[in-house]
């Protein structure tokens, strides 16, 4: 059995302090924000390469991405790919709310909201992992 653990501390809580609160420009959105195939593969490849870069194996990124995709509703998904994929090189929150065609405000709560799902999810993978 692999260990998910790094330092002492749940793998899942460290995947999710980068995937998604580095990235605290996740998304929920009340309204149904509209992506391509291509924008999902790019926001996966965006979560998978985060997770990875503090210790997440296969296994433990591709879940919580999976949990992701579970957990958070339609509608909250499809912001979630949409900004993850607007904040690929975007360097502030301005600019990043741009490219996701809202105001920062809008992605302060989406942040807060997806951090809180990708915590659960972390969590969810971690026990699933370690049975």
């Amino acid at each position: 059995m692999k260990s998910h653990m790094m330092k002492g501390k749940p793998l899942g809580l460290k995947v999710l302090a980068v995937a998604f609160g580095t990235l605290a420009l996740a998304a929920c959105g009340e309204e149904q924000a509209t992506y391509t195939a291509a924008d999902e593969t790019r926001a996966k490849e965006l979560s998978m390469s985060n997770c990875a870069q503090v210790g997440g194996d296969d296994a433990m990124c591709e879940c919580v991405f999976d949990r992701m995709k579970t957990n958070l509703s339609k509608a909250d998904y499809s912001a979630w790919v949409t900004l993850l994929v607007a904040i690929d090189g975007a360097t502030t929150a301005e600019e990043a709310a741009e490219k996701a065609g809202m105001s920062v405000a809008e992605l302060t709560k989406i942040s807060n909201h997806t951090s809180l799902e990708g915590a659960r999810a972390g969590m969810q993978c971690e026990q699933e992992l370690a049975q």
